[in-house]
């Protein structure tokens, strides 16, 4: 059963890494397809942040990209040291995204972004802790074997 939550997880993932690939040249247009009441096109948005939204883009298809890495390797063996690094890795990737949010926030203050920029803040604080609880559990589990 677990395997069969993880393998579907797992091609869900890399259905969305292909389609955000795929969809990489047409955030412009995607853009402008959801500008809200008073949004400028993103044809005319400064340069700085038409790069801090490539930026994120790609920094999220990061992510999808690791957790593909760890739903393959978690029922292969859940023990593995990558999967400690691929967790810290998503946390300081969200990190890196909650700055970029933070920063967009001075020169185009929303209400949403201060509160996506809590959120992707605290998602980061989230892996590190799960990275380290996963690393104590891989430390237990050398003591064990060796106990045993």
């Amino acid at each position: 059963m677990k395997s069969n939550i993880a393998k579907i997880v797992s091609v869900i993932l890399k259905i969305i890494f292909i389609v955000g690939i795929i969809l990489l040249p047409f955030i412009p247009k995607l853009y402008d397809l959801v500008i809200f009441n008073n949004l400028i096109p993103f044809k005319d948005q400064t340069i700085f942040y038409q790069i801090a939204f490539y930026l994120c883009y790609i920094l999220s298809l990061s992510i999808i990209f690791i957790l593909i890495i760890i739903f393959n390797n978690v029922y292969l063996d859940p023990f593995k040291p990558l999967i400690v690094k691929s967790l810290k890795a998503i946390a300081v990737i969200f990190m890196i995204l909650s700055i970029i949010i933070i920063i967009k926030s001075f020169f185009i203050p929303t209400i949403i972004s201060i509160a996506i920029a809590l959120i992707t803040f605290v998602v980061s604080l989230s892996f590190y802790v799960l990275s380290q609880i996963y690393k104590v559990a891989i430390e237990y589990k050398k003591e064990i074997d060796y106990t045993i």
